[in-house]
């Protein structure tokens, strides 16, 4: 399955749907949105994420999710709710204590809203590395745990961006 973002916001919730391999060489659409949500482009109130379609998730695709609760967290705005049904998804959510930082439902959803299709977008090398910079930076701030896996990811894409 070729990956496939999907995005939504009705009634000030915004739905993410993605699904297929998710890995960082595909994660400029999703990194594009998260900067306009943060950039008050977008305005949620609520935010679902649909990953029941996807079969493969990256660090970086992780940490972009992890923005999405900090987001909610700095705009006092409820948990993030998070649906996975996929075991080899789940896992990794769990083993990265997304459960912190999301509510998790591992069950299907049901919802009928039309979703646009989000679509790459021309990075730079420059603003790749940065994308996946400020992921990981998002994933370590999360929990101890996550700074021991990833700190030093961290600190080599900084020397490498000349942070």
């Amino acid at each position: 399955m070729t990956e496939q973002i999907l995005f939504a916001c009705v009634d000030h919730c915004c739905y993410f749907k993605l699904s297929g391999e998710l890995r960082y060489t595909n994660a400029t659409g999703m990194d594009d949105l998260v900067e306009r949500l943060f950039a008050k482009e977008i305005r949620c109130k609520h935010l679902v994420v649909d990953l029941n379609e996807a079969s493969f998730m990256d660090s970086t695709h992780v940490g972009l999710l992890a923005s999405l609760a900090r987001y909610c967290q700095q705009k006092n705005l409820p948990k993030p709710t998070l649906f996975s049904t996929q075991p080899q998804v789940n896992e990794l959510l769990f083993s990265l204590c997304l459960d912190q930082a999301f509510d998790i439902v591992q069950q299907s959803t049901q919802h009928e809203v039309d979703m646009t299709s989000i679509k790459a977008q021309p990075y730079s090398d420059q603003q790749k590395g940065l994308m996946i910079l400020h992921a990981h930076e998002a994933l370590i701030a999360l929990n101890e745990k996550n700074k021991t896996e990833f700190q030093s990811v961290v600190e080599i894409l900084k020397q490498q961006l000349g942070e």
